[in-house]
């Protein structure tokens, strides 16, 4: 089976790994719910903050915690995604548990920005792509191709095989920060793009449909041939966009890193930068997006500093943390990972976390979820 390379998992102890899946285990069930047509659901939350299924969040449950999952309720949650594309191909945001496809981000009645978020394509092509890994369903696959075509033709970019947005008509990039206003060329959603065409190129491939593979090995060449313009030569880091927020981007670098985007000398500066400038990064074992004391430039809406997208800790983008650390010092990225089960075993598993102010977000899966696809026993 074809797969992308990628950083391999680090090493933690038996006991924390235990810990950490049987969590992931307990927040699936406690978040799975009923769509009104009776398809399984996955929220993003355990809580039900967020009653809807997500395509990015739902993708990460999957790919990263899917032997979790019974694999025909993985394609009944896909195809329940599925039905709500539009006709030019746009990937809903989310869905609703009556079946009503929700395209921009934020609040139905106040739209984040002029347009959807740039990532979820990518995400439905990660997510199918998961779904045949975990069980070699080459037909469900190849039945669903044409919408990932349709769904990738939809993203926009630049004639560098770059995301773009535009700075006079502004709108979400990566979901995980659909509240900043990053213009330009966008980096996350870049990575996203350059991921979702190696992923269907190599399962192209795979599945002997050569022409579509090579139309998706040449998509990701053309992205892989000008991702480096984001490349800060002073810190080794990645910058978070070309206009707006042109900004370090501390979760874009370590993803970039365990890609493999970044070169071994780049991934090595990055890791480096991490491990000594931790204090400005971590806190209680989760991640900022900037480094402490920085704040994004421009918003979609309102976030105060130190908290939410604009300052808050995550714990999302930890095990990609981990797994770069250990680049230059192992000891360090399971010291990381350990920090933030700790503050799991004290409190429970959050959206974000500052230190002014409650844990937001209980029983939040992609933090747990992608936490434990970064590691192995």
């Amino acid at each position: 089976m074809r797969v992308l390379k990628q950083l391999p998992p680090l090493a933690i102890g038996n006991e924390d790994y235990v810990f950490l899946e049987d969590t992931c285990r307990r927040l699936l069930t406690d978040g799975r719910r009923l769509a009104a047509d009776g398809t399984p659901l996955y929220f993003p939350d355990s809580a039900g903050k967020y009653p809807a299924c997500w395509t990015r969040d739902f993708c990460y449950m999957v790919e990263y915690a899917g032997r979790l999952l019974p694999p025909e309720e993985i394609l009944a949650g896909l195809d329940f995604l599925l039905a709500g594309q539009r006709e030019d191909g746009v990937v809903p945001d989310r869905v609703r548990p009556d079946g009503t496809p929700v395209y921009c981000a934020g609040p139905e009645d106040r739209p984040l920005g002029a347009a959807p978020p740039t990532d979820n394509a990518q995400f439905l092509v990660k997510l199918l792509d998961a779904y045949y890994e975990l069980t070699g369903d080459a037909a469900a696959f190849l039945e669903r191709a044409p919408a990932l075509r349709r769904s990738l033709e939809s993203v926009p970019l630049n004639p560098e095989g770059l995301v773009y947005v535009d700075p006079n008509r502004p709108h979400p990039g990566y979901g995980f920060t659909d509240m900043i206003a990053k213009t330009g060329k966008e980096l996350f959603s870049s990575l996203l793009y350059w991921e979702a065409c190696r992923r269907l190129a190599l399962r192209m491939q795979e599945l002997e449909e050569h022409e579509e593979a090579r139309d998706w090995f040449e998509a990701a060449e053309l992205t892989s041939l000008h991702l480096p313009q984001f490349r800060d030569e002073l810190t080794g880091l990645f910058w978070a966009a070309s206009q707006d927020c042109h900004q370090h981007d501390l979760w874009g670098s370590v993803y970039a890193v365990v890609l493999r985007v970044a070169s071994k000398t780049q991934s090595r500066a990055i890791a480096e930068y991490l491990l000594e400038n931790r204090e400005l990064i971590f806190w209680r074992g989760h991640m900022r997006h900037l480094p402490r004391g920085q704040y994004w430039e421009r918003f979609l809406g309102e976030v105060p500093p130190d908290t939410y997208q604009n300052g808050a800790y995550w714990a999302v983008p930890v095990g990609w943390a981990a797994q770069t650390l250990a680049l230059v010092n192992a000891a360090a990225a399971r010291a990381l990972v350990s920090e933030v089960l700790a503050f799991w075993r004290e409190h429970e598993v959050c959206e974000c976390i500052s230190p002014d102010s409650q844990p937001a977000g209980p029983g939040y899966l992609a933090s747990a979820a992608n936490l434990l696809g970064a590691v192995t026993p």
